[in-house]
């Protein structure tokens, strides 16, 4: 029975955070092809980043789960206090690389089309101020809104892209982490056995 327990806790525990991490970049790759589809539905893109933000509240709450079932109960704090740590960290990284990543690779794309419209020496102080004013877009006209336009889709793109790759990788760190909950400590045990032998001395008497 305590075996069959553990088993079914241990999955409890590991199965959702794989699902859920599994899910993430799913979610992710939907939105890639969404934003770079113009006559995509704003429906569907509002229901691909509710089930991102979905996927990625419940993989806070599983992965913790996960996190206090492997580790001894007698280091609960340490964890919980490492991983609200690295946590509060993931938000500023991410945003400072994911920002990184979407202005290179807007420049290249506004750069590119610049230039396969022979605009390319003309357009460099549009492009700075593009890549400083997404609101800009709406006051341009003519050729210039038409490579905007596709400079924000490129980067979008291959923003939600490469955050789907990292996502796969995860999934893979995620699985490696463990499936086996921490051993109870051998105190306990001593202790369940010392209260076992009072219980047996009191009935005797």
């Amino acid at each position: 029975m305590t075996p069959l327990f553990a088993e079914r806790q241990t999955d409890l525990c590991t199965s959702p955070s794989l699902v859920v991490y599994i899910v993430f970049p799913l979610t992710l790759i939907a939105l890639a092809i969404l934003a770079s589809t113009p006559s995509s539905s704003a429906t569907l893109y509002v229901l691909a980043v509710f089930a991102n933000g979905f996927a990625t509240g419940a993989a806070l709450n599983y992965t913790l789960a996960h996190l206090l079932h492997l580790t001894p109960s007698h280091t609960h704090y340490i964890a919980t206090s490492l991983i609200a740590t690295f946590r509060g960290f993931a938000g500023s990284f991410g945003s400072a690389v994911g920002g990184g990543i979407f202005t290179r690779i807007l420049r290249d794309s506004l750069d590119t089309h610049f230039h396969e419209r022979g605009l390319g020496n003309t357009k460099d102080g549009l492009v700075r101020r593009l890549l400083g004013s997404p609101a800009l877009v709406d006051g341009l006209d003519g050729i210039e809104r038409e490579v905007a336009v596709q400079g924000y889709q490129d980067a979008l793109r291959y923003l939600w892209l490469a955050a789907a790759a990292l996502a796969v990788v995860v999934v893979f760190i995620q699985a490696s982490t463990g499936w086996k909950g921490a051993k109870q400590e051998k105190v306990l045990e001593d202790e369940a056995e010392e209260v076992e032998s009072r219980n047996q001395e009191d009935s005797t008497r």
